[in-house]
């Protein structure tokens, strides 16, 4: 099976959070699916299709912004005292 279909299988589970969730996801087997991203079997065309997508929606939202540091001078920079 051709490398790109190995890793856009891949990096959709990635994506999805594991082999499993992505099996879930695609409505197949975690065997089938395990075939199929070790490139023992093939790729049906239409869960490549699915899993393109997955990629691509993921491609498609702008970046997470991280999370801003808290203002100077905000009480939890001061020591506690007891």
């Amino acid at each position: 099976m051709s490398e790109v279909y190995i890793r856009t299988l891949m990096r959709a589970a990635q994506i999805v959070g594991g082999p499993q969730e992505l099996a879930f996801k695609l409505k197949v087997t975690p065997s089938h699916l395990a075939l199929w991203m070790s490139g023992a079997e093939p790729c049906p065309p239409n869960v490549f299709l699915q899993a393109v997508d997955l990629v691509l929606e993921r491609a498609s939202q702008p970046p997470a912004q991280p999370s801003a540091p808290p203002p100077a001078g905000d009480a939890s920079d001061k020591p506690q005292s007891l």
